[in-house]
């Protein structure tokens, strides 16, 4: 590319000046790089090599059979003694395995026993209260 001066009062009216050559690309650096040279590590400066899938994402050959399938954890139920899964007992930070020891439904029945009891023994309380404040 070339540059226009302008011109210089008394001179000649236009002088045509020659541009400083383009900045030198990182390839040329002496002379010893040939052009295809120039272009393999432009093309692999700029396309890095593709990296293999990875194995899992490989498809599974169809004579290997997938591995079972892992039973659920279980636990013992202490008052109705059948082995229910984990998700079957409600969670209890004191025991060993953070666990209580009776299903939900066997708590269920405990906890709806537990409340009539009570109702009974209040129901007695508040008799024997009455049968006493009448008798004198």
């Amino acid at each position: 590319m070339k540059t226009l001066n302008p011109a210089q009062p008394g001179g000649p009216e236009k002088h045509l000046q020659p541009s400083p050559p383009p900045v030198s690309s990182y390839l040329n650096d002496g002379g010893e790089h040939s052009e295809s040279a120039d272009r393999a590590t432009a093309a692999a400066f700029y396309h890095p090599p593709v990296q293999p899938a990875s194995p899992l994402s490989a498809p599974r050959p169809a004579n290997i059979t997938p591995p079972p399938v892992t039973s659920m954890p279980t636990k013992v139920c202490v008052k109705c003694k059948q082995e229910k899964p984990l998700l079957e007992f409600h969670k209890n930070s004191r025991s060993a395995d953070g666990l209580h020891s009776y299903c939900k439904e066997c708590n269920r029945a405990q906890a709806l026993a537990h409340i009539k009891a009570e109702k009974a023994r209040k129901a007695l309380l508040r008799a024997a209260k009455k049968a006493a404040s009448n008798a004198q």
